[in-house]
């Protein structure tokens, strides 16, 4: 009962100071306006991450006596707040971000005795010592997983509603195992993340009022981190470490994914783009409330996977080869985004479509002038194809228009 009251009130306290940051976001800072990689269509407050972060420490606070095993991930928690909220500024260069998230990684594991020691036994001769490699390890997962997390943060709700199932997972296995003080601290959070999403998730009446920004991605990185380090590797009787990859499986393989595609075109692993899997299924013509719901639903079942392989106690060889082919079959599928765009899509013909009636597309003649493209308006409304249709104009244009001259539509 105490939890689901600590639970109400980092709710209430979530939405509180969302409400009550509203103006004064902008005297912040703490406002994303609209333009360049960004499709929201009015500048929204960066308050989610610091209500979030603000309210569990608030709720927890009656508590503290019981979370003095959690000393160590509060600290952390609050020193990647404070980055992320200087970074929601933009008073933050991006190799100083990594370097805290570096540093929030080391006091977990040297301050907080927390890393991997051992991966299971993932190819059955025996459970995979990890030894001195352990610390380095451990860092590097997290900072990965913090900022898988991070890139994640790229429609209304999703983040969020991501890391709420990953969280739920969690809450049931300190349920399981018996760990009071873990359900407390993942429930309250839960909370906290709850009255977030009444602001942020997509709705059909209103757009996001709040985005959690980087303050709120990085608390529920290491969050998400310390609990899967917490339960495989500390908890007597907890899931094994191959059960963390099914609960976080579409955030990981997500991540490695566009990582890979970036050093094989030779870009900066860290640079961003619109390649991600729900940017993918966005342009496939789903909208976004269908894009939220298709990919929490799909790490949902993710997680049933994972949590079913553990009471079931399925082999760790098994379950790891099981999410191996799975993630070969998504990095098949995703790696080229061009070839998922194509994906199902009927061969172009060469005959000709009937001239639209009204709202015609234009095209450039080698004269200057304007001229109809003659094509179906159901082809044009459709979202997955207008990308194609673009890139079709752009290549006309550049053949047929005069050195030095630019051709536009009338009026444009």
């Amino acid at each position: 009962m105490t939890y689901l009251l600590q639970a109400l009130i980092a709710c209430a306290t979530t939405s509180l100071i969302i409400v009550w940051m509203r103006r004064p976001a902008e005297r912040f800072g703490l406002i994303d306006h609209p333009g360049g990689r960004k499709r929201h269509d009015m500048a929204t407050p960066l308050t989610g991450g610091l209500a979030i972060t603000l309210s569990l420490f608030f709720a927890l606070s009656v508590s503290l006596p019981a979370m003095g095993n959690y000393q160590v991930l509060l600290v952390a928690v609050a020193l990647l707040a404070t980055i992320g909220f200087l970074d929601d500024r933009g008073e933050v260069f991006p190799r100083t971000k990594l370097g805290v998230q570096v540093l929030a990684a080391v006091l977990m594991t040297s301050w907080g005795n927390h890393f991997l020691h051992s991966l299971g036994d993932l190819f059955g001769r025996g459970p995979v010592e990890l030894m001195n490699w352990s610390i380095p390890l451990t860092v590097f997962a997290a900072v990965a997983v913090i900022n898988a997390i991070n890139t994640f943060d790229g429609l209304d709700g999703l983040a969020g509603s991501l890391v709420l199932v990953i969280l739920a997972y969690f809450a049931f296995f300190a349920w399981m195992i018996g760990d009071a003080n873990a359900l407390k601290f993942l429930v309250v959070l839960i909370g906290a993340l709850v009255g977030f999403l009444a602001f942020n998730a997509p709705m059909p009446w209103r757009g996001a009022r709040t985005f959690m920004g980087d303050t709120g991605s990085q608390v529920l990185g290491i969050v998400v981190v310390w609990f899967s380090i917490d339960f495989t590797q500390k908890s007597a009787g907890g899931p094994p470490p191959v059960t963390m990859l099914w609960v976080v499986g579409i955030v990981l393989l997500d991540f490695f994914t566009v990582t890979v595609r970036r050093v094989i075109r030779k870009r900066n692993p860290a640079s961003p783009d619109r390649a991600h899997i729900h940017h993918l299924l966005v342009r496939r013509g789903f909208t976004p409330t269908q894009t939220v719901l298709i990919l929490t639903l799909a790490n949902a079942a993710f997680g049933v996977v994972g949590t079913a392989g553990w009471l079931l106690g399925w082999p760790d060889r098994l379950m790891f080869a099981e999410f191996v082919v799975v993630g070969i079959a998504y990095f098949a599928v995703f790696l080229l985004p061009a070839r998922f765009m194509r994906l199902g899509r009927r061969p172009r013909t060469g005959a000709k479509l009937p001239r639209p009636l009204e709202q015609p597309a234009w095209g450039v003649l080698a004269d200057g002038k304007v001229s109809p493209i003659e094509a179906a308006p159901a082809a044009l409304l459709d979202p997955a194809s207008r990308p194609a249709w673009r890139q079709s104009l752009h290549r006309v244009a550049r053949r047929r228009r005069p050195a030095g001259g630019h051709s536009h539509p009338p009026d444009a």
